[in-house]
């Protein structure tokens, strides 16, 4: 029995600071006290199994996991997990530090070579910038990111074709950006419900 109080005490402590939460944060999260959750840790009391249902949820993983000897490779697969997201989060920052470079280079060129409107180049940066964004939040981030940067990238594309052309056009033609807006966020709600 004293194996088993260990093995659930030790688990309890890697889940907690895997999820980088205190004492504090997960007794304001789970509705006890810090005191409380710090007698868990010391193995001086367990939690109930309906406490340890409530953790499971909370920290994503099924109820037996508080009572298996796997807290060190949990660990292991955490840290490995941070390195890929932090290599995602690499790749996706140079991408968009390659549009703005590009950006750089085209500038200097029309500055030199045209004369026109160069500064353009770095206005049009910013929708496709988002767009890349786009493209890798839904590959590799979340739902809520995608979201975010389609809105940014309608409304800054707007903004972008609105400054190169702004002989021909009015301000109207921010008001479509209404309707693509109202897709989007559409779009957001439905995905949701239907993976739901």
């Amino acid at each position: 029995m004293e194996n088993i109080k260990t093995i659930v005490k030790e688990n309890l402590v890697a889940l907690r600071k895997l999820n980088k939460l205190t004492q504090l944060e997960l007794s304001q999260k789970i509705g006890y006290s810090d005191k409380a959750i710090s007698r868990w840790e010391t193995g001086e009391t367990t939690p109930d199994v309906e406490t340890l249902n409530v953790l499971a949820q909370l920290y994503n993983v099924p109820i037996s996991y508080f009572f298996e000897e796997k807290h060190q490779e949990m660990v292991v697969n955490t840290k490995q997990e941070e390195k890929i997201k932090a290599n995602k989060l690499a790749i996706s920052l140079l991408c968009i530090v390659s549009v703005w470079f590009v950006a750089i280079i085209v500038f200097d060129i029309l500055n030199k070579v045209v004369g026109s409107v160069p500064w353009m180049s770095f206005i049009w940066a910013i929708p496709i910038s988002f767009l890349l964004a786009i493209i890798f939040s839904s590959l590799w981030g979340k739902r809520i990111w995608t979201f975010i940067f389609a809105s940014c990238f309608a409304w800054t594309m707007i903004l972008a074709i609105y400054l190169q052309f702004m002989s021909m056009s009015s301000f109207v033609i921010f008001i479509a950006g209404v309707p693509i807006q109202i897709v989007i966020i559409l779009s957001y709600f439905l995905k949701k419900k239907i993976k739901n």
